[in-house]
């Protein structure tokens, strides 16, 4: 009678722990992240680039225009052995129709794994994607940054905790419009989105941090928006003024 016991009470933890590990798979069920790229070489996006700056000593806000073409230029292996992919950017006017205005621009790394979709630019390592893809999913993105990454560049402090930015995943599988052209099963991916003072009220500092990008399945990004600027006020010997950077990419097309 006691063995008897024994083998029931085994059978039940047996077919508790085949359900728990059932429940965790359940639980944990996802798209893959390579699904919302397409690193097939030849493959490319074309898109809108709006660049923002501000001049005449910060008092101007100037917003230059191209479009953009990101094109899967060749299969690589990157310096810890790991496949990957080279894209190269070109840019040309807005007006252009003609191929030989794309001018090369710059060029980054796409790092793809099971786990996640890696980006290597300008020296900056960036984790865009990863799995679980659910709504409201977390993760630290910008945790191989550096300390103040565009301290070179700019002097601002919406950079000083970049680390910590939670990356969140939110309308996971919906549908976007942009340019007039709809896209089934997108992922939104919101870094931050934080402001002070903003709209500006006068004398007083102001900021405003928003980090946005959104991928559809099978094509990549289709939209990017980077609003990074911080406002100091007017003193006694200087006008008021703003300094940072803006950039915002929609997609136009694709092959």
């Amino acid at each position: 009678m006691k063995k008897c016991i024994t083998y029931v009470t085994s059978g039940l933890l047996f077919c508790s722990i085949l359900l728990a590990a059932c429940n965790k798979k359940e639980d944990f069920k996802s798209d893959a992240v390579a699904d919302y790229m397409n690193l097939q070489v030849g493959k490319y996006v074309i898109y809108r680039l709006d660049s923002t700056s501000f001049v005449n000593f910060g008092q101007t806000d100037t917003v230059v225009s191209y479009q953009a073409k990101d094109v899967v230029d060749a299969a690589i292996t990157d310096n810890l052995g790991r496949n990957g992919f080279r894209i190269v950017r070109y840019l040309r006017d807005t007006a252009s129709t003609n191929d030989a205005d794309w001018t090369a621009a710059l060029t980054y790394q796409v790092i793809p794994s099971r786990e996640n979709i890696e980006v290597l630019e300008w020296g900056f390592r960036y984790i865009k994607l990863v799995i679980p893809m659910t709504e409201g999913y977390t993760w630290k993105g910008n945790g191989y940054l550096p300390e103040s990454p565009y301290q070179d560049l700019f002097e601002f402090s919406n950079d000083q905790d970049i680390q910590t930015w939670d990356y969140t995943y939110s309308n996971v599988g919906a549908s976007q419009t942009i340019n007039g052209k709809n896209y089934d099963s997108t992922v939104t991916v919101t870094q931050i989105d934080d402001s002070t003072n903003v709209p500006i009220i006068a004398g007083i500092p102001a900021s405003q941090t928003r980090w946005i990008e959104k991928y559809a399945k099978n094509i990549g990004l289709i939209y990017k928006e980077v609003v990074m600027w911080e406002y100091q006020p007017p003193t006694n010997t200087n006008s008021g003024y703003r300094h940072g950077f803006g950039i915002k990419l929609t997609i136009l097309d694709h092959n």
